[in-house]
């Protein structure tokens, strides 16, 4: 069972999931990497996903380890501390391979 604080976490990460994905439905890579809003959008949520990772309780990182939450994390940090040097296809990829998963991994959690 989860606390409520993972709890809400969880509903966040969720959320900024449903964001980037709305964004780029029906984006093609080309047209991503000619817009710089919508690089934006995709980079600001990813760091927000990777700010609330580093919320969550350790048990709940001890209990649900399919996703890769320190790499999540690791991003974060990318995107703050380095964003002129960020590569746009990892923004990308993340963005259309690893989403899905991470908030399908979330909603299974929260049932």
């Amino acid at each position: 069972m989860l606390n409520f604080k993972d709890n809400g976490i969880i509903l966040m990460i969720i959320s900024h999931c449903d964001r980037i994905m709305n964004k780029l439905k029906d984006i093609k890579e080309a047209d991503f990497y000619g817009d710089n809003d919508l690089q934006e959008i995709v980079a600001f949520n990813l760091f927000q996903i990777g700010e609330l990772t580093s919320k969550l309780s350790n048990e709940f990182l001890d209990e649900y380890k399919k996703i890769p939450w320190k790499q999540i994390k690791g991003l974060r940090n990318r995107i703050v501390h380095g964003y002129d040097t960020i590569n746009l296809e990892i923004l990308w990829n993340t963005a259309v391979e690893s989403i899905r998963e991470l908030k399908d991994y979330c909603e299974d959690i929260i049932k």
